[in-house]
């Protein structure tokens, strides 16, 4: 029932085009991690249709997540995008481990554990990274040696391993982890939680964000936003159709591949 969670990736070369970087030599090193985590993010966009359109709770087996995310070029959420490059790292010779995360930004209590990231060791020193969180992360690894990198920090206290957000105009810490590798059976409780309790903002919000090089572009609900150099742009979706449009002009997902709920019913 659960061996599906630790089966190997199937294809890294497949893995590797999919994010830009056809027949890259990776050499498992933290100056290939920064290079690997910002092709995945402007490659591969953060996409919640399945849990919204459909309702489903994302399968995690890892052939799943492979034929969903490099075959069909979809997106997906923190769990399935992190659990996929976290066995892509792997497969590239990277030690590299799943966490749980708790998300607190702009919070004044510790909920629960909602998202995950990776941390890997390169020449016994960690780094974390994170391909699958739907908003602003680090633009690559964020050595665990207190230092700023990409706007980011990682510190620890005498409770928590966090995640700082320090170069914005609120600063604070956004993320907690403990350090302790997750085995792929423990984050079945977070994604069914996230993705199938009342309330769910999964469920509630059609999300979708993809990073460019020179900025952003996202859909949320009804709401197209696009950030780049020379563009900005921002408008309401007006039907399913334009929605449908939107998604390979800017996301590269197939039009007829995601879960569709009727639009003016469910936003």
């Amino acid at each position: 029932m659960y061996e599906e969670l630790y089966v190997p990736l199937p294809d890294k070369a497949a893995y590797l085009d999919r994010i830009g970087l056809a027949g890259a030599a990776v050499e498992p090193t933290a100056a290939w991690l920064d290079k690997l985590v910002h092709a995945q993010l402007t490659h591969i966009p953060f996409d919640d249709m399945d849990v919204w359109g459909r309702g489903d709770c994302p399968s995690l087996a890892t052939e799943d997540l492979y034929n969903k995310i490099i075959t069909r070029r979809r997106g997906g959420y923190c769990f399935e995008l992190n659990s996929l490059f976290c066995s892509f790292l792997r497969a590239l010779g990277y030690d590299a481990y799943i966490v749980l995360i708790t998300l607190v930004g702009g919070r004044d209590f510790i909920p629960p554990p909602a998202h995950c990231g990776i941390v890997c060791t390169i020449d016994g020193e960690k780094y974390f990274c994170d391909v699958g969180y739907g908003g602003p992360v680090p633009d690559g690894a964020v050595k665990f040696d207190g230092n700023v990198a990409h706007g980011y920090r990682i510190g620890v206290d005498e409770t928590w391993t966090y995640l700082e957000l320090v170069e914005a105009e609120k600063p604070g810490r956004v993320m907690l982890f403990h350090d302790i590798p997750a085995l792929p059976v423990d984050l079945i409780p977070a994604n069914f939680h996230v993705s199938c309790r009342p309330g769910s903002v999964f469920r509630a919000t059609l999300n979708l964000n993809l990073r460019l090089d020179d900025g952003s572009v996202s859909i949320t609900n009804r709401s197209f936003k696009l950030r780049t150099a020379q563009e900005r742009c921002e408008r309401e979706i007006a039907s399913l159709d334009e929605l449908r449009e939107l998604l390979p002009k800017y996301f590269g997902i197939p039009a007829d591949d995601p879960p569709y709920r009727e639009f003016d019913a469910a936003i």
